[in-house]
């Protein structure tokens, strides 16, 4: 079960359409598509200031296709919000905290927002400065919400799947974007 890791899940049946989604937002946020191996982390924890980025986008499966970026932490909302609007279709977002009990997420249908639940928190995360998105909700556990929307693959992760797990419906792409020089982050969800 997710625990301590985050995922965007995309209502597609081709995940190699997904990923080429991805990139295109990435790349209207000032990214660039690299050759990197997947072990090759960027060692910044928060996605503001992450120089590089690293995602898995795996095989749809049960109607969604899984992404996971470097590291397990974290899931970028805007990400979700950008390919439901893009590709015309649902999206889910989720980050699910230590103890099952915090966590945020969020599920957008096109340009729309059915539901979302966060609270956005600067802090210390591993010695770097960010912003985490875990409210604390007892009332709605995160395997409900995940088998409520019949998630596959909850118990993987980037680092999971460095370490060997794999995707029931087969292996990942492996994708990797560098911010270009003298970019700064931007809102995805706003291309």
């Amino acid at each position: 079960m997710m625990n301590n890791s985050a995922a965007i899940y995309v209502a597609y049946t081709d995940h190699t359409a997904v990923a080429r989604m991805l990139l295109a937002i990435l790349t209207d946020c000032g990214y660039t598509a690299i050759e990197r191996p997947p072990h090759a982390i960027s060692g910044i924890i928060m996605i503001p200031d992450k120089p590089y980025r690293h995602f898995f986008v795996a095989p749809s499966e049960s109607g969604w296709v899984a992404i996971w970026e470097d590291p397990r932490y974290f899931a970028d909302r805007s990400l979700a919000r950008a390919l439901a609007q893009r590709l015309h279709t649902r999206a889910v977002w989720i980050e699910v905290g230590g103890n099952g009990v915090s966590w945020a997420r969020g599920l957008y249908e096109g340009n729309t927002i059915v539901e979302e639940r966060f609270e956005s928190v600067e802090t210390m995360f591993y010695g770097e400065r960010g912003v985490v998105h875990l409210a604390f909700d007892p009332d709605c556990m995160p395997e409900e919400w995940i088998d409520r929307l019949r998630l596959p693959n909850s118990e993987l992760h980037y680092e999971a799947i460095l370490a060997g797990g794999q995707p029931s419906a087969g292996p990942p792409l492996h994708l990797v974007v560098q911010r270009s020089a003298g970019e700064s982050p931007s809102t995805a969800a706003s291309g």
